[in-house]
């Protein structure tokens, strides 16, 4: 019996050994694939209501805005952006600058957008805001806006925008900006898992009398997850005043 006993006794370590040895090379295995998977780039949305659904949140990052190919000054700003019903979704922008002098945050302007998404796969953006545009290399005037568009999903991933609309810029001689048009609108919006970048593109034009003048704009956002702009426009002034 004793005999026996210990026979069976070293038939059940081997089994432990085995077993421990597969448990090994699994664990192994697992670990390299998480590793794999891991260092690949995050899939892009496979269709446009998982775009929106990735953007829910808030944002926080900088604009560039060019009138004529030139840049005025940084703006910030901080975006919430929320499902409402199945199909639609409300963004909220708000744009700040640096104080000239004290580098503080000052507010400048509004957006809000409406997403709805249509059974035809598109999403139709309606668009309101106030804010300031930049007219000349030392000229920025307060602004109205009412834009619609509408966004289809490109084959990278992205969403691309065509729309119109209108604006008025107060400030302008013999009141040229009450009436101007928007046109020529596209946008582009990029999303990562913790980046969003849009770009707008627009022409502004205004007709007074026998006289017409339009603006080319370009409006460059880019962000990243977060709510803290009072921080980030610190750390920026912080910069400015480190570059003197």
């Amino acid at each position: 019996m004793t005999v026996l006993f210990r026979r069976d006794t070293v038939r059940a370590r081997r089994r432990v050994i085995r077993i421990c040895r597969v448990t090994a090379i699994m664990l192994i295995l697992a670990s390299a694939t998480a590793g794999d998977g891991y260092c690949q780039p995050p899939a892009p949305p496979k269709d446009i209501a998982g775009f929106f659904f990735g953007l829910v949140g808030e944002w926080i990052g900088t604009v560039e805005q060019y009138t004529g190919g030139v840049k005025a000054t940084t703006k910030y700003f901080h975006a919430v952006i929320k499902q409402t019903s199945p199909d639609t979704y409300a963004a909220t922008f708000e744009y700040y600058r640096l104080d000239k002098t004290t580098h503080a945050p000052v507010q400048v302007g509004v957006t809000i957008m409406t997403n709805k998404i249509t059974p035809e796969g598109t999403v139709t953006n309606t668009i309101t805001g106030k804010g300031d545009i930049f007219i000349n290399p030392t000229t920025e005037k307060p602004e109205e806006h009412q834009l619609s568009e509408v966004l289809r999903m490109s084959p990278s991933g992205s969403l691309e925008g065509n729309g119109s609309g209108k604006i008025s810029i107060s400030g302008l001689a013999l009141g040229a900006g009450k009436n101007g048009k928007v046109s020529n609108y596209t946008s582009s919006w990029v999303l990562d898992t913790e980046s969003l970048k849009i770009t707008e593109r627009l022409r502004v034009a205004f007709h007074v009398l026998f006289f017409a003048q339009h603006y080319d704009v370009i409006d460059d956002f880019e962000a990243k997850r977060g709510s803290d702009i009072v921080g980030l426009m610190k750390r920026a002034g912080e910069a400015l005043e480190g570059s003197k």
